[in-house]
């Protein structure tokens, strides 16, 4: 028998068992593999083996409850039947991964059957059935052995070969007593096992290994596919790595974009290209709080620094060749943003004089002024007025009246600061937001600027000069935070300058007007009695033409 005095004493008792459970959870580890069901096979008709090994090691004691010898051999023999046909199963799902077809598996267990009840029930023959006893379990383990090294190259798969290594040696065992009268050491068979319950674990190994080249290969099909994927797309698209910025894949649409070769790509990071750091830093913080961000607008250059163009970004972070690297798809905007930006100048703009108009200027200045209060600065606004303009169109036409305002205009946009802001305000009245003044500065700028509009010389269409003068009313901060109050105020001392002889600044003073605290008045038309009667409607030479006319730079 094979597992003979294994189970001799306490010892050898506990290390058998603990053998068979590390060959139990081996075969359990890889019953999710392709052979993982016929190693289970082999591993349940080892263990029928053993058992039926434990009962001739006990057979004595059977013997002692009056058990039949026919009986006691009789089962013996159906479990030795029983392992044969496990392993011839598992034979056939390590060779073919498939089942033993049943009708072969029926006409083995017949056969076999019948052998048994004749050796045991006609011929009553203790050698025959002893001879079947060590056959029929080699024939199952020949089966087995047969189907793992089956394949060609048997040495390149060191778990078939070490497999194969140990159930040939169970084999050898089960022959022995065939040939030879002397018992094996009762921990080889014990040994061969563990050495089986290795090769499963060598199984899970090889296909883990198996599994990550296949990964490996799949990664490396779906980078190459990316590659195609990116050269051949119609939008601009580059990989940037994600530590470190650096760009790894630019397509031919990106290169012609950013102006750079494909020899230089490896040069230049994603950074490079931003006109705006806070931009980009923008960018950057979206994607580290979603990993994706779509319709983004970046103002960009090319590599030699050109003009700046405006692009519309789809941002993602994906994994590429082993790295975290941003994949990048664009979108020139830079048509889009001109026409924007038309439409809100525009919008914003006088369309005779390009300086601001009334709208733009109260929601700038009311910032501004909120601003100046936080910061605790001063500022002033002024009222800028063309003495007798209605004097000016009625002598010379429209047409030099509106030249006058856009001289006017001209000199107030020259003459001041960036931060400073001008607008017209309606007809013949433009106002400035200075910044940073006290009202000893203010008044003096407000005098300077008079002064540089009284020297300017417009000519009629007959060559005659038109020389024009303004009055200006300044309304020092610190009365009032309230952007038509201050308006208001600037107003009135502007009308205090006409009165007082045109051409001359006059600076707020709390009596000029009694109805300063009734902000209410802000949202009409603020006209003084001297022009009540002149019209309201702002001037203009584009009167009537329509926006569609208009031509863009």
């Amino acid at each position: 028998m094979l597992f003979w005095d294994i189970f001799g004493n306490q010892t050898q008792i506990i290390i058998s068992i603990g053998v068979l459970a590390v060959l139990c959870f081996a075969a359990i580890k890889v019953k999710d593999l392709k052979i993982g069901k016929g190693l289970g096979l082999l591993f349940w008709s080892l263990l029928i083996i053993v058992l039926t090994s434990l009962m001739q090691t006990y057979v004595g004691f059977l013997y002692e409850y009056a058990v039949s010898a026919k009986v006691i051999a009789l089962a013996e023999m159906l479990l030795v039947l029983a392992g044969t046909m496990l392993a011839i199963m598992a034979s056939s799902y390590i060779l073919m991964n498939e089942p033993l077809n049943s009708s072969v598996l029926a006409g083995f267990v017949s056969v076999g059957l019948c052998l048994i009840l004749y050796a045991i029930f006609v011929a009553d023959n203790a050698y025959l059935v002893a001879d079947m006893r060590q056959i029929l379990p080699v024939i199952g383990m020949s089966y087995v052995f047969l189907s793992l090294v089956s394949k060609s190259k048997i040495w390149k798969y060191p778990a078939e070969m070490v497999a194969a290594f140990a159930v040939a040696g169970l084999i050898l065992l089960m022959l022995w007593p065939m040939f030879f009268t002397q018992k094996y050491p009762w921990f080889v068979p014990v040994d061969l096992l563990l050495l089986l319950a290795f090769s499963y674990f060598l199984f899970v190994w090889e296909d883990v290994k198996s599994k990550l080249v296949n990964l490996r290969e799949t990664y490396r099909r779906l980078n190459r596919n990316i590659g195609v994927i990116i050269k051949s797309s119609p939008f601009p698209i580059i990989i940037a790595r994600l530590s470190d910025d650096a760009l790894l894949m630019v397509n031919q649409n990106a290169l012609k974009l950013f102006g750079i070769s494909e020899d230089e790509v490896a040069r230049y990071h994603f950074k490079d290209f931003f006109v705006d750091a806070d931009n980009r830093k923008l960018l950057i913080d979206r994607i580290e709080k979603n990993c994706e961000v779509h319709d983004f607008e970046i103002l960009v250059k090319t590599a030699a620094g050109n003009t700046p163009f405006w692009l519309l970004a789809s941002v993602n972070v994906i994994d590429y060749n082993n790295d975290v690297v941003l994949y990048a798809a664009f979108q020139d905007i830079t048509t889009r943003k001109r026409r924007e930006a038309m439409l809100q100048s525009q919008a914003d703009r006088d369309p005779l004089t390009s300086v601001f108009n009334r709208r733009y200027f109260e929601t700038k200045a009311a910032e501004k002024i909120a601003k100046a209060h936080e910061n605790k600065e001063d500022f002033a606004i002024l009222m800028i007025d063309a003495d007798n303009f209605k004097k000016v169109n009625d002598t010379f036409g429209h047409k030099i009246g509106d030249k006058v305002l856009i001289e006017l205009a001209s000199v107030c946009e020259r003459s001041l600061r960036q931060d400073d802001l001008v607008a017209r305000y309606g007809g013949e009245e433009f106002v400035v937001f200075l910044s940073k003044v006290t009202p000893q500065i203010a008044k003096l700028v407000a005098d300077r600027l008079r002064q540089a509009i009284a020297q300017v010389v417009v000519y009629a269409d007959d060559g005659k000069p038109v020389n024009f003068t303004v009055s200006i009313g300044v309304a020092p901060s610190g009365i009032s935070d309230n952007v038509n109050v201050m308006i208001k105020m600037a107003d009135d001392a502007m009308y205090a300058a006409k009165q007082n002889g045109r051409n001359r600044v006059e600076e707020f003073l709390p009596n000029m007007n009694s109805g300063l605290q009734n902000p209410q008045d802000d949202a009409e038309r603020l006209m003084h009695p001297a022009f009540a009667k002149e019209e309201n409607e702002e001037i203009s030479l584009l009167d009537g033409i329509e926006s569609n006319y208009m031509i863009e730079d």
